[in-house]
């Protein structure tokens, strides 16, 4: 259902994919140039405990007709502890709360250049889902980073 076919001689790929470019930069809406991700909901950290992650489980097995919850939660601070992860520095790993909540672990794969908008007890707004991150024989809940921002709030 999301795939697409055609049979294309090699000599002629260059042109092809050259061509493709052309059109594509000469048609697209600027608007569709900016990445866009939307989310199921906007939830406090407060909100967030095992019993939620069993009901998201309930929800499973998450694909194409059926993707992973994702969640927005504002003015979320770092623990200080922020780090990139990764050869190039491209993870971010954080440990974030919301005003008194309970601290929960993060991680951002490919948001290490993000980094700045975390450190220095900044607010920032993040979109996630949740999974369950075991290590050591313990389970806990870890926020899987999407997207961060700046918070305006």
């Amino acid at each position: 259902m999301y795939a697409a076919g055609m049979t294309l001689l090699e000599e002629n790929y260059e042109n092809f994919k050259n061509t493709f470019e052309k059109v594509v930069q000469e048609t697209i809406h600027p608007d569709l140039l900016t990445p866009e991700i939307s989310y199921d909901a906007e939830i406090e950290l407060s909100e967030i405990n095992p019993k939620l992650m069993r009901l998201l489980k309930q929800f499973e097995p998450f694909g194409p007709e059926n993707m992973t919850p994702l969640f927005l939660a504002k003015g979320l601070t770092d623990s200080g502890y922020a780090k990139t992860l990764g050869s190039d520095n491209e993870h971010l790993k954080a440990f974030v709360k919301q005003g008194n909540s309970e601290s929960f672990g993060a991680i951002g794969f490919g948001l290490g250049i993000k980094l700045d908008l975390v450190t220095n007890k900044n607010k920032f707004d993040a979109i996630f889902s949740l999974e369950e991150n075991e290590w050591k024989d313990t389970v806990t809940l870890q926020l899987q980073l999407r997207d961060i921002n700046t918070s305006n709030g």
